[in-house]
């Protein structure tokens, strides 16, 4: 039940979708990048689930927009890590704002606050199930 109604709403969500230019995968790697910080592209790779030529056509697309740079790592001035850029993150949140807002609305217009509430609460624990993959791959 639960794993086909958060199905469901995603589904939902993703026909809110603005039609940007932002495929899935550069979505995908801007909202990891936002939440986690600078990582490797081979981290990337791990948390997208795809082999690294298909990350590096997807981050030189987000380059090329100006959504993420290349630093170098502190620990390691060899190797480098995606960062997203300011445009990146500006971008980031101009695409979430419609599902966001659409869940938001819908939300207050057919819950009760304790159905809301109860909701925000399933959706840590959900967050926490998915976080702990992520916990995981993501190098320190």
């Amino acid at each position: 039940m639960v794993a086909r109604a958060a199905n469901s709403l995603a589904q939902r969500m993703r026909a809110e979708r603005p039609r940007d230019g932002l495929s899935l995968s550069m979505v995908g790697v801007l909202s990891h990048l936002d939440r986690a910080g600078a990582l490797t592209p081979g981290t990337l790779a791990e948390l997208q689930k795809v082999e690294p030529q298909t990350m590096t056509r997807t981050l030189s697309r987000l380059e090329e927009e100006g959504l993420i740079d290349r630093v170098p790592d502190q620990d390691d001035r060899r190797r480098l890590r995606i960062r997203l850029t300011e445009a990146g993150r500006g971008r980031l949140d101009d695409h979430l704002r419609p599902r966001t807002d659409w869940l938001a609305r819908r939300m207050e217009e057919r819950l009760t606050p304790t159905e809301r509430e109860l909701l925000r609460l399933a959706g840590e624990l959900m967050e926490s199930l998915v976080s702990w993959d992520d916990d995981q791959a993501v190098a320190p």
